[in-house]
């Protein structure tokens, strides 16, 4: 017994491609130049495609009336091959600015009856003006905000520049210097140290108790602060604070700034930087590496943090 066999297949025009490129450039480039302001045009009355559609057809394929008197609707799939390909022709000079939109949308509304005066067109224009005196709020907005900028350009560039090197000097010293300072010389140090807040001393001083070949994590600092200091700090339980607290270390290597990461094991901040963008994050890993402490292949540190913060006769002082 024979099978009947069914098959679906898609006809296809010869005008398909004249089609689809009028349809993307009414439905897509206008609006988005119109969006943008493009300077193709010195202004734009319309915005939305369905305008485009109106101000092309009228007067590439009405010409002397709007277009639905000449063609049925919908445009797009009656119109004939000169009528697509006139309606193509004008919307790229509307794009490259040769044909002038604003007489052409004036043009398309008269043929309607519809004048400038009329109740549409003020309502366009209403709109148009309030866009643009936003816009000119705006720049000069912006125009401020550059000023004020450019203003203190030249102090926030001397106090990067004057981080950046503080930072690549500790980076030398870190290379260059072995960490042969006693413990408690350099606990003695930071006690005494009166340029520190109370908090930051404590920071550094938790710091020096994480062993070599471990690592620690910001969060666990401050979990570690939180509950050894004995009055509460305005940053307790904060761990970016912690990150503020040992930027610039003063007391590296002896305190050890390089073993903390950060919570969800990834390298986490050194040398003014944070994260595998950091400029000195190969420095933090090499020196981790050294004291045995490995990283699995996605960049996280392999096994838990250290965190036997325990209270001690330097962090009573602070």
């Amino acid at each position: 017994m024979a099978t009947r066999t069914h098959t679906s297949t898609t006809t296809s025009s010869p005008l398909d491609p004249l089609r689809t490129r009028y349809t993307y450039l009414t439905k897509h480039t206008l609006p988005a130049l119109a969006r943008s302001r493009a300077p193709c045009q010195p202004t734009w009355p319309v915005h939305l495609d369905h305008c485009f559609m109106r101000i092309i057809l009228d007067n590439a394929v009405g010409v002397s009336g709007p277009w639905g008197d000449v063609v049925k609707a919908p445009a797009t799939r009656n119109m004939t091959r000169q009528q697509l390909e006139s309606a193509i022709a004008l919307g790229e000079k509307l794009v490259d600015g040769t044909a002038d939109l604003r007489e052409l949308d004036e043009r398309s509304l008269s043929l309607r009856g519809t004048t400038k005066q009329g109740k549409k067109a003020t309502e366009e224009e209403q709109r148009a003006k309030k866009n643009d005196r936003m816009r000119e709020w705006r720049r000069n907005r912006r125009r401020e905000q550059m000023d004020a900028i450019w203003a203190g350009a030249a102090v926030w560039d001397k106090k990067q520049r004057d981080q950046d090197a503080k930072a690549r000097d500790l980076l030398i010293k870190m290379r260059t210097e072995p960490s042969d300072e006693p413990l408690d010389q350099a606990r003695n140090r930071i006690a005494l140290d009166k340029s520190m807040t109370p908090f930051r001393k404590r920071t550094l001083l938790l710091l020096t108790q994480v062993p070599r070949g471990h690592h620690t994590t910001y969060k666990a600092m401050a979990a570690g602060i939180s509950r050894l200091s004995d009055e509460e700090t305005p940053a307790s339980g904060c761990a970016r604070a912690i990150g503020f607290a040992m930027r610039n270390n003063p007391f590296a290597p002896t305190v050890p700034c390089h073993r903390v990461l950060a919570a969800d094991g990834k390298i986490g901040g050194f040398g003014g930087d944070w994260g595998e963008e950091g400029r000195f994050v190969g420095e933090k890993r090499r020196l981790l590496k050294e004291e045995g402490v490995r990283f699995d292949g996605k960049g996280k540190v392999v096994g838990a943090p250290w965190e036997g913060f325990e209270t001690d006769m330097w962090i009573k002082s602070v």
